[in-house]
């Protein structure tokens, strides 16, 4: 999500830094969080409205948020501290890129990945670049602990049939698939929406959503 440049965020990352975590070298997992459970990622954090509600309402998960624009990650820094009532205990923020996702976390470390509303990159000669395209579910796949899930959604269209893609020249299993998730009210029910979802869901855009598991 691509917001102006906001000069106070800078600032503000550094005077929270105990909710940002430093990846100055690989990331253990295990020393992260106060409370040792499963943890989840979410690459492109965005302004933080679905990673912070993901937290709110389970407490029995620690959550990443990962983003790589600094002015993004701390507006949904901000958000997250001026919630009403949360502590922040299950959930910190990550700002890097997504390209070196092995730099960052060990082998089998992960229980899930959100990737909502990742950029499609249209242009056809920029296919690597997606999120969803076999090099990067490769990765996920050597990140993930057995049956660690990833949940894929997005408003366009073309990335959703490209990462099916993809999915089928991969390892992992197709759970679900929807190209109209709002039509689907059993999906609905624990269902959280990101900024982006609603927005478009409101406009009338159909939302697409992918659901593969780590099956060994």
């Amino acid at each position: 999500m691509r917001l102006r440049n906001k000069n106070w965020t800078k600032n503000y990352i550094e005077e929270n830094s105990k909710y940002m975590i430093n990846a100055e070298k690989k990331i253990n997992i295990d020393k992260l969080f106060k409370k040792k459970q499963d943890t989840y990622l979410e690459i492109g954090c965005g302004k933080g409205k679905f990673i912070i509600e993901q937290a709110i309402k389970n407490k029995d998960k620690n959550f990443i948020a990962m983003e790589k624009e600094t002015t993004v990650i701390g507006v949904a820094l901000k958000k997250a501290i001026t919630t009403e009532d949360f502590d922040l205990t299950n959930l910190l923020f990550l700002n890097k890129y997504a390209e070196n996702l092995l730099d960052l976390f060990n082998l089998n470390s992960l229980n899930g990945i959100f990737l909502n509303f990742s950029d499609p990159w249209p242009k056809s000669k920029s296919f690597k670049k997606r999120l969803t395209y076999i090099d990067f579910l490769n990765i996920y796949w050597d990140l993930l602990k057995d049956n660690g899930i990833i949940e894929i959604k997005t408003d366009n269209d073309k990335l959703y049939e490209f990462s099916l893609e993809e999915i089928a020249k991969s390892k992992f299993k197709l759970i679900y698939n929807t190209n109209n998730l709002y039509s689907e009210k059993e999906l609905l029910k624990d269902n959280i929406a990101t900024e982006y979802e609603e927005k478009f869901h409101n406009l009338g855009k159909n939302i697409n959503k992918i659901v593969i598991k780590k099956e060994v």
